[in-house]
C-alpha cells in the first residue's frame, strides 16, 4: 500500500488518496523514495547557496537508494559540497510538510528544512528544523518576514532530541498560525500577521560551514563532535498535506 500510494501521488499533482484526515488535511504529494531515480517532482540543487558563502551544491550530492534519498556531505575538488533538492511541482499556500529522516553527526555538516515562496523573493521564509552542525540533539525552527523594510524573524529551539535516529519532523502553516511538529505533536508555535499568505514549496538542504556559522550566530564554537570525512542526511518519506479550509 505505502508503494501505491507513493507511485500515485508521484503521477499526479493532486493526490487524494488515502482521503482527508480527520483534522481536516487531505495528503496531495507523498514519496517513499522506493526507486534508483530522483524523479520529476524534485530538483538538484547546484553551485553556492545564496547568503552562504561557506557552502556549495552539487547534484551528484543527491542519491536515492535503498528506499532514501540521500543528500551526501563530502570533500569534493578539495572543497566540502553538499546535496539539496527543491519539490517546487508541490507548491500550494498552507498545508502541512512532514518529513522522516536522520542526520549523521557532524560539525562541518548542517541541514534545513524549509518553506520557500514561489516568487523566489526572500523573505518569507519558514524554516521548520535547522541544524548548524554538531551532535544532532536538537534543532531550531524560524519564521523569516519583513516589516517596516527590514528583515525580522522569530526562533524556536527543540533541544535533547536525538536526531541522529529516525524522527519525522513537520511543519502546519494555516493563516496566521504556524505549528512545528516531531512525529505527529506540536513542540511549539508562531502565530499572528507574521505569518506568510503566499504559495511556497519544500526545500531540503544539507549545507556545509557548520563551525563558521556557529560563530557568525554567536553559538557555542567547534570542535563538538569533530569533522568526520563525510557525512549524509537521509530522508525516508516526504509527505505533503492541503488544508481543507471552510
Amino acid at each position: 500500500m505505502k508503494r501505491a500510494i507513493a507511485l500515485l501521488c508521484l503521477a499526479l499533482t493532486a493526490c487524494t488518496t488515502p482521503g482527508p484526515t480527520s483534522d481536516g488535511f487531505e495528503l496531495v504529494f507523498a514519496d517513499d523514495f522506493d526507486r534508483t531515480e530522483l524523479g520529476d517532482k524534485f530538483t538538484a540543487y547546484s553551485g553556492q547557496p545564496g547568503g552562504d558563502p561557506y557552502s556549495r551544491w552539487h547534484p551528484d550530492h543527491v542519491k536515492v537508494r535503498d528506499g532514501k534519498l540521500v543528500l551526501e556531505g563530502y570533500r569534493r575538488d578539495g572543497a566540502w559540497t553538499t546535496g539539496g533538492v527543491s519539490n517546487w511541482p508541490v507548491t500550494q499556500t498552507y498545508g502541512r510538510w512532514e518529513v522522516r529522516f536522520r542526520a549523521d553527526p557532524s560539525d562541518e555538516i548542517t541541514y534545513h528544512f524549509l518553506l520557500w515562496p514561489q516568487r523566489e523573493q526572500w523573505p518569507p521564509e519558514i524554516d521548520f528544523a535547522e541544524d548548524f552542525g554538531g551532535d544532532r540533539r536538537g534543532l531550531a525552527a524560524f519564521l523569516h518576514w519583513k516589516e517596516d523594510g527590514e528583515n525580522r524573524k522569530q526562533q524556536r529551539d527543540l533541544k535533547d532530541v536525538d536526531f541522529t535516529q529516525w524522527h519525522t519532523v513537520g511543519v502546519e502553516w494555516t493563516p496566521g498560525e504556524v505549528r512545528f511538529l516531531l512525529d505527529g505533536e506540536e513542540w511549539d508555535r508562531i502565530t499572528g500577521d507574521v505569518v506568510p499568505d503566499e504559495p511556497m514549496w519544500l526545500g531540503l538542504q544539507a549545507q556545509s560551514g557548520g563551525c563558521q556559522r556557529k560563530r557568525d550566530f554567536g553559538f557555542p564554537d567547534c570542535p563538538i563532535v569533530g569533522v568526520p570525512e563525510r557525512a549524509d542526511v537521509e530522508i525516508d518519506r516526504v509527505s505533503v498535506y492541503r488544508k481543507l479550509l471552510s
